[in-house]
């Protein structure tokens, strides 16, 4: 008798507890293609503006990354399906690998354009630019860590949403 063989991609994402992400997704078997099909074009424009100092966002790396840093695939994971481009994918990936917040603007008018640019710098002082007007792009908000000092306030990191019981 043999064994069934799991994606190594939909292993990693059921483990993560983001399997509603295959499970939702109508019809099911369409799911993997298309999440492949997000990582190919977050990957493509990561390498397209930062050359051979692109971060990995194949489906490899995320399993590769899975078993040094559960956490921190799990918050990739549970935007990987909702953001709105392969841009603030990659600058996810970048907070999750230490960048710093350093600004964020967003403009929101009812019945105008969305306009998101986020800031990050880098521990050596190296400052990156993300630019989006898909208003699904705001989904990454919601993953930012807040903390205060004194009066001054600050975003700290991108953490996993725990809305269940696990």
């Amino acid at each position: 008798m043999s064994e069934a063989v799991i994606d190594p991609l939909e292993d990693v994402i059921r483990r993560a507890g983001e399997g509603w992400m295959i499970d939702w997704y109508a019809p099911k078997h369409d799911a993997l293609p298309r999440l492949r099909e997000i990582l190919r074009r977050a990957n493509e424009w990561g390498r397209a503006r930062f050359g051979g100092n692109a971060p990995q966002l194949t489906p490899e790396a995320i399993v590769n990354d899975y078993a040094g840093n559960p956490r921190k695939v799990r918050a990739f994971l549970q935007v990987l399906a909702s953001a709105g481009t392969p841009q603030a994918l990659v600058m996810v990936w970048r907070i999750l690998q230490g960048m710093d917040i350093a600004a964020i603007h967003m403009e929101y008018d009812q019945g105008q354009p969305f306009r998101l640019h986020v800031r990050l710098i880098s521990p050596d002082g190296v400052s990156e630019e993300y630019e989006s007007d898909n208003i699904d792009d705001a989904v990454i908000l919601r993953h930012l860590s807040t903390m205060k000092m004194g009066d001054q306030g600050s975003f700290d990191g991108f953490y996993p949403l725990n809305l269940s019981n696990k």
